[in-house]
């Protein structure tokens, strides 16, 4: 490990309590090797990640989504020979050793929770059209639906962008369409969705159930506390870490494609559905 210096954190993301979790398990895979850790999120900045790898000496670089699947970003360190690690990508699984979790399997379960209780009218709030986690979370709701032999209704769909704003402003879209459940596609815009359910006196989960995605912090902020799809941010992050360590150690090590398994927490904010 001689001549280690330091690695790079490149992200392009809104979520401050995502990142902060990914980096914390980056940080424990980079410690035991005498690694250092610069973490950069160009997300709202006037830089982009391309300007910042121009700019970068760091002796690797793991990239969390969606820079993770920035075709552009890969070709730059592809033509660098700079040893990455993707978090989270869903195209090109053969560019770089890649770490994540099922979004697709994780989605449909969490969806499958709420029909198993009952639920049968289940709206959701997509994530960004950018990001194509957002689609395969909505696969994954799709998935579940279908299992109980249920079609998406267009009604019960609205388009946030991972931001609690955005779900305070799509929420009333959907109590028009009258669900008995929501499926928030990360726990920002499942907090927005507590937000203008508050504001307009409908109780979650009395008249609507709620759930989330990622068991961020504001998971367990809100009231009631949300029942979620804890993704595993640490593991994934420390995975990466030590994926990359031993890249850059070993010239030539194989490309891996690591998957962490993750789990649903059940908290406050579903009920048993009986119409």
């Amino acid at each position: 490990m001689t001549g280690l210096k330091t690695i790079l954190l490149l992200s392009d993301n809104p979520g401050e309590d995502y990142l902060a979790r990914v980096r914390s398990g980056v940080d424990r895979a980079c410690r035991p090797a005498g690694v250092g850790l610069d973490a950069i999120n160009v997300y709202d900045r006037d830089i982009t990640t391309t300007q910042v790898l121009e700019k970068s000496d760091h002796a690797g670089v793991i990239l969390t989504p969606p820079v993770s699947d920035d075709r552009q970003i890969l070709s730059l360190l592809e033509a660098r020979g700079v040893p990455f690690v993707r978090i989270a990508a869903l195209l090109d699984m053969d560019r770089g050793s890649t770490v994540g979790m099922d979004e697709y399997e994780a989605a449909s379960s969490i969806v499958g929770h709420m029909t198993a209780r009952g639920h049968r009218r289940i709206g959701i709030v997509r994530g960004p059209s950018s990001q194509l986690v957002s689609m395969r979370r909505y696969n994954g709701y799709s998935n579940a639906l279908g299992a109980k032999g249920l079609r998406v209704d267009s009604a019960l769909v609205v388009q946030g962008d991972f931001t609690r704003q955005s779900g305070r402003e799509q929420a009333p879209k959907l109590f028009a369409a009258k669900p008995t459940a929501i499926f928030a596609c990360n726990d920002e815009m499942a907090a927005g969705v507590i937000d203008a359910a508050d504001a307009v006196g409908i109780a979650i989960p009395g008249d609507i159930s709620l759930v989330g995605y990622d068991d961020n912090a504001v998971a367990t902020k809100v009231r009631p506390q949300l029942t979620t799809v804890r993704q595993p941010c640490e593991a994934m992050g420390e995975a990466a870490g030590k994926l990359l360590v031993e890249q850059i150690g070993r010239a030539g090590m194989p490309k891996q494609n690591v998957l962490v398994p993750f789990e649903i927490v059940e908290r406050d904010s579903v009920a048993d559905y009986t119409g």
